[in-house]
């Protein structure tokens, strides 16, 4: 019976450690624990929420904080949301060479956020890369939608490059980390629900709802949910504030 403990012991421990391996740090530590340890390598995550929510904070977090470590990081910004300025705010001194490991795609439409993808695969190969983020997927996909004649070739190429991101996820072993919108539901206004329902919402094996709120001392706060998670269980929350140097936990 010590043995058989002993034995179940040790596989724990090499199941913990191939868990650690398997992750890269938000930036956060609070939201590393939170999470178990961080964003999952092999998967895609999807962020939502409402804008000013916290979406691209949480992104640039990640971003910096990996670039930091003279590690390369893909942005494919497609709303302009990415500043400059910002990653100087968490990086610090040293700003300038954390933004030479980030490499930034910015497609203005949808037709350059098509080409973009096919450039994906390429780009990770002879750059190194070693995480992907989308902020977001579907900025230009909803004003795409508003052409009529282009509905389904539209959702067809939306299809592909989700389906790009969940390929390059698996075959490079790398976190892809995208950010979506969300829209009110016309029989509960109450809730919101993501852009390009459940192509997203199945691709993605991590999801992550943000909200806007305040805190008691009447500040603005954000709060994330985890809806879905391989390992750990769905509905939990996680309170935080924006502060200059990343995100801070609210007690």
């Amino acid at each position: 019976m010590d043995n058989l403990n002993f034995q179940k012991q040790e596989i724990n421990k090499i199941s913990e450690i191939e868990k650690i391996q398997n992750i890269v740090s938000t930036g956060s530590n609070e939201l590393n624990i939170f999470l178990g340890g961080g964003y999952e390598k092999g998967v895609v995550t999807t962020i939502f929420g409402p804008s000013g929510s916290g979406k691209t904070n949480l992104c640039l977090l990640a971003a910096a904080n990996i670039a930091k470590t003279n590690q390369k990081v893909l942005i494919i910004d497609t709303e302009g949301g990415i500043a400059a300025q910002r990653i100087k705010q968490l990086t610090g001194e040293n700003y300038k060479e954390v933004l030479e490991n980030i490499l930034f795609l910015q497609p203005l439409t949808f037709e350059d956020q098509i080409l973009a993808f096919e450039k994906i695969k390429t780009i990770i190969k002879t750059e190194n890369i070693i995480a992907v983020i989308v902020d977001s997927i579907a900025m230009l996909y909803r004003l795409e939608l508003g052409k009529p004649q282009a509905i389904f070739e539209t959702n067809s190429a939306l299809a592909r490059q989700i389906g790009t991101l969940v390929e390059v996820a698996r075959k490079q072993n790398i976190p892809v980390i995208m950010t979506n919108q969300v829209y009110s539901d016309f029989n509960n206004r109450n809730e919101v629900k993501m852009v390009g329902g459940d192509l997203l919402k199945y691709s993605s094996k991590c999801l992550i709802e943000l909200k806007k709120q305040t805190n008691q001392k009447e500040e603005s706060a954000h709060k994330l949910i985890l809806h879905k998670h391989r390992f750990l269980s769905p509905n939990s929350s996680f309170i935080f504030t924006i502060k200059k140097k990343g995100i801070e936990e609210e007690k």
